[in-house]
């Protein structure tokens, strides 16, 4: 494998992304795979998938292509291109450097798959009431100023809004406001009220795809517009550090309309909470794997006689005759592994383990020169912006004028998330991640109710890497470095079972003693 030949792996949605988006994607690409010395052999996009399904033959054909070995690197813009969420992400991203030696980089997110660098995001993601009040003063200052002047202090603009130029300083390069894009706004107040009048959302979509209205070009979906719906922004109002900012979005819509369609999204919930409508969570999923054929295993279910409903992990080869494994129950099996992760942190070779590589992930993301880069980036965007602006007003042709517009919509686009990573980072530096701050989450972590479905979902997204099923015990590895295949053989599944059935209010897990086998 030549480690140098790098992939470049770009995707948009049909939530707000366009053409440009992709054009944007693989430039920042190739000029990351330029400065870390990276030959692009390769470029694989997808256009206009939803994150429902992994139906994406770009990302499909990248994925085959990576058995040649002609690459050693996958870059993607942002993480969130390259998968529709943290399991999948995980799971692709540990085959690819597994099976292959390849390694997923992020163009504008820095050190974004090195050691540590899941739990650190989980631990982030955990503290994050914490986190906020320990961020540097001068960061919270700025963002302060900003709304206090009513300036736009970065992140993706909402739909309905634009932005415009106030003037320019040495430092800072272009001050901008938001004003209303009335445009916009029209297709935003006929949602709301539509809704709020017990239109549907789907109805409301085709409504204004027989009105001429398009989202970027695109036919309207009501998922384009579903979170519009509860962004109290289009008020004029947003709550910030505990206070109510009224001076940097123009109302749109007025509170009263607001709240009569925040109260039909709270009857719709209601009425379609219940149990007979409600998906069922199978945490173990792409993770689950067969200890007789090696197959995934996947969800499963049946109704007895009686109409009790039963839910199982099933081999994919025994569905079809070929693998005599039998089904697993469900809550007993994720109870299991669970107890496994609590027991595998609760070993303080482990925590330490956890602690260095997180810590050793903090310093590097956190280092001078990934701020710099961003700051390099966006000053070099600005400056194009400008030339681009004064190569708008001589422009003859209504043809380079709306060149040039597409060009400025890609750079904006470009902008905001250079900007959004720049808040991010500088939120990180200002807030110094010591090793007992880690070990004290862990602890945390240890102390949570581990029935709890949420909880772990989460934990189990982190930390399992494979899980392998057989008719006696159960192996489970781990995302963590040094992370040792654990095999259950003292406590058997059953004895799981047993300590499910005890008791309806909560589960007492016996703590299994856990004898590891090898490395993962």
């Amino acid at each position: 494998m030549n480690n140098n030949n790098c992939v470049i792996y770009a995707r948009f949605s049909s939530h707000g992304q366009n053409e440009q988006s992709i054009e944007s994607q693989v430039r920042t690409c190739k000029e990351f795979a330029d400065s870390k010395g990276y030959t692009v052999i390769n470029v694989y996009s997808d256009k206009a998938k939803t994150g429902t399904n992994d139906k994406r033959p770009d990302f499909q054909r990248m994925m085959k292509d990576a058995q040649s070995g002609t690459f050693g690197y996958i870059i993607v813009y942002m993480m969130d291109r390259f998968s529709r969420n943290r399991r999948d992400s995980i799971m692709y991203k540990e085959m690819l450097k597994e099976k292959f030696g390849i390694k997923v980089l992020s163009a504008l997110e820095p050190i974004s798959d090195d050691e540590g660098g899941e739990f650190y995001e989980m631990f982030l993601e955990w503290n994050a009431e914490k986190y906020s009040k320990r961020l540097s003063k001068r960061i919270r200052d700025g963002i302060d100023t900003s709304i206090k002047n009513g300036t736009y202090c970065g992140g993706k603009l909402m739909y309905g809004y634009r932005l415009i130029d106030t003037e320019k300083t040495g430092k800072k390069g272009i001050i901008h406001k938001v004003e209303i894009n009335e445009e916009e706004a029209e297709v935003v107040r006929f949602i709301f009220e539509s809704y709020a009048n017990g239109i549907p959302k789907k109805k409301i979509a085709e409504k204004l795809n027989e009105k001429g209205y398009r989202f970027n070009g695109k036919k309207f979906t009501f998922r384009m517009f579903e979170h519009w719906l509860v962004n109290e922004k289009y008020t004029g109002e947003f709550t910030f550090g505990g206070r109510v900012c009224t001076n940097v979005y123009t109302q749109i819509i007025d509170k009263a309309l607001f709240q009569r369609v925040q109260d039909k999204l709270s009857e719709k919930r209601y009425v379609s909470g219940g149990e007979n409508t409600a998906k069922i969570p199978y945490i173990l999923t792409g993770k689950l794997y067969c200890g007789h054929c090696g197959t995934k295993m996947i969800a499963d279910g049946g109704t007895s006689k009686k109409g009790v409903k039963y839910y199982y992990y099933a081999c994919k080869k025994m569905k079809a005759g070929e693998c005599n494994k039998h089904r697993e129950r469900k809550d007993v099996l994720e109870q299991t592994v669970v107890s496994f992760v609590i027991d595998f942190l609760s070993n303080k070779e482990n925590m330490e383990i956890i602690a260095n590589d997180v810590i050793a992930y903090y310093d590097k993301r956190t280092d001078d020169s990934n701020l710099k880069s961003i700051n390099a980036k966006i000053a070099a965007i600005q400056a194009d912006v400008e030339r681009l602006t004064d190569s708008y007003v001589t422009a003859q042709s209504t043809l380079l004028r709306n060149s040039i517009e597409k060009k400025m919509t890609d750079y904006e686009v470009l902008l905001n998330d250079l900007y959004g990573q720049k808040v991010k980072l500088e939120m990180e530096r200002g807030y110094k991640l010591t090793k007992v701050d880690i070990l004290k989450f862990v602890d945390s972590i240890l102390k949570t109710d581990n029935t709890d479905k949420e909880f772990q979902k989460r934990i189990i997204d982190v930390l399992v890497k494979k899980v392998i099923v057989y008719d006696g015990h159960v192996a489970v590895f781990f995302n963590i470095r040094g992370g040792s295949n654990v095999v259950l053989d003292d406590i058997s599944v059953e004895d799981i079972q047993n300590a499910l059935n005890a008791t309806s209010d909560s589960v007492q897990t016996p703590t299994p003693t856990l004898h590891q086998k090898g490395t993962s």
